[in-house]
């Protein structure tokens, strides 16, 4: 599962989405994902295909083990999944784990902490 490219269109038993917002805590949930791809322990999504409503790809996750991260309470990922009809995922929050947006840096640290919990969650 070494795709880098993120592979769209491609089918895959464990998929994460990361908020990838512009907080500190966004940074994080997309550095996560993107170490849970390139460690093969999920592939990455982009969550601009779900918010923009493109049937083919949100039917390519359809049925597949959805891991949604949000860096704040805002829950932007959830929302967006909600709304566009993916009900059955798992949802992280990175607040709920004691981090604080705006004083949270994106770090190594940081990063292979909520990795190993993302890891629980797949």
């Amino acid at each position: 599962m070494e795709n880098r490219s993120g592979g769209c269109d491609e089918k895959s038993t464990k998929v994460v989405f990361a908020c990838s917002g512009a907080a500190d805590v966004g940074e994080l949930t997309d550095l996560v994902a993107r170490k849970l791809q390139k460690k093969g322990k999920a592939q990455m999504k982009c969550l601009a295909f779900v918010g923009a409503g493109i049937t083919e790809m949100i039917d390519s996750v359809r049925g597949a083990k959805i891991l949604v991260i949000d860096g704040c309470s805002k829950d932007c990922g959830k929302l967006v999944m909600c709304k566009n009809g993916i009900a059955d995922f798992t949802h992280l929050r990175l607040t709920e784990l004691g981090y604080i947006k705006g004083e949270t840096p994106a770090d190594t640290h940081n990063v292979d902490a909520v990795f190993e919990v993302a890891c629980t969650l797949l």
